[in-house]
């Protein structure tokens, strides 16, 4: 009876972990003490089972999840067709910056076949990024700038040693510590400061995001939609991307609309978001391949030495 329990609480401990960790990473130094008093299991085998997944692949190292209040870029890029478009897209996604990629799955005549989404601390970081790629962008879209109010990083170190990941041990935060030449207690306590500010939202510990690239259609209009319809679009559940633009020659859409679809519905559900929203039919669209290359963005972690 004891060890049909005891299987039972692993189980739904893995199925847990494999889900993602709901609350945030503890910021206490025995850590997965304090998640296993809430976990059924004890800190021994909650730490043995999170490096058993670790090791098969199935678990990230803990990770920062950065706040409003660090100041950085958001950018969506274009990429005209080219010689080698598989090897264009693997630079793509190499970029520490990428963390959201589509790729047509039928490229067509003066559209871009493959789209990207960066966010990086400036321009300048983002210049330094996409000069890494065999060709570059054909049109970019900054999606938004600094939020007003928000900071630069006081401690590039500390921050590039978090994004490569904290160890799942039972001290994690003190062999990050040693490794920056200071005390636990202080890269706690600067890691607290840096939450109070809303520069960290909290470290996570949860699975890889998927390598398997998701169906989806892209909607180009070269008119711009009313807040009315924009409204719409955000509260239709199929809809996973809006973004509005002034329209230029280099990016002429003012809209473009992301949706993740089956291909045999794609066209179908395109047309019925836009009847919802009340907007006419798109001047163009492409069926995608949607492959999210990472969590999130590494901001600091961009040098191949730091890596």
């Amino acid at each position: 009876m004891l060890h049909t329990s005891h299987v039972s609480c692993c189980a739904s401990l893995r199925q847990t972990l494999l889900q993602g960790w709901q609350q945030s990473f503890p910021l206490h130094s025995s850590p997965f003490r304090q998640m296993a008093a809430s976990s059924g299991a004890t800190p021994r085998e909650l730490l043995a089972l999170c490096q058993d997944l670790h090791r098969r692949g199935a678990l990230q190292p803990v990770l920062p999840t950065w706040g409003e209040g660090l100041s950085r870029e958001r950018w969506r890029l274009a990429f005209s067709p080219g010689w080698d478009d598989a090897a264009l897209a693997s630079a793509v996604a190499a970029l520490p910056g990428c963390f959201h990629l589509e790729r047509a799955s039928a490229p067509q005549p003066g559209l871009p076949a493959l789209w990207a989404e960066l966010d990086v601390l400036d321009a300048t970081a983002l210049a330094a990024q996409l000069a890494r790629l065999p060709e570059p962008p054909c049109a970019s879209l900054a999606l938004h700038a600094a939020t007003p109010g928000a900071a630069a990083c006081d401690d590039i170190d500390t921050a590039i040693a978090l994004e490569r990941g904290l160890p799942l041990c039972s001290r994690p935060y003190a062999d990050c510590a040693r490794r920056l030449g200071c005390s636990e207690s202080r890269l706690l306590a600067r890691m607290q400061t840096w939450r109070r500010s809303g520069l960290l939202a909290g470290l996570s510990l949860k699975p890889p995001p998927s390598r398997v690239p998701q169906p989806g259609l892209l909607a180009l209009w070269r008119e711009a939609a009313t807040p009315q319809s924009l409204q719409r679009l955000h509260d239709h559940p199929g809809v996973e991307r809006i973004h509005t633009a002034h329209g230029t020659p280099a990016w002429p859409w003012r809209l473009s609309l992301v949706l993740h679809a089956a291909p045999q519905l794609a066209l179908d559900q395109l047309r019925e978001t836009a009847a919802h929203a009340g907007l006419r039919a798109p001047d163009a669209s492409l069926r995608l391949q949607i492959e999210q290359p990472r969590d999130q963005a590494l901001l600091f972690l961009t040098r191949t030495g730091n890596a």
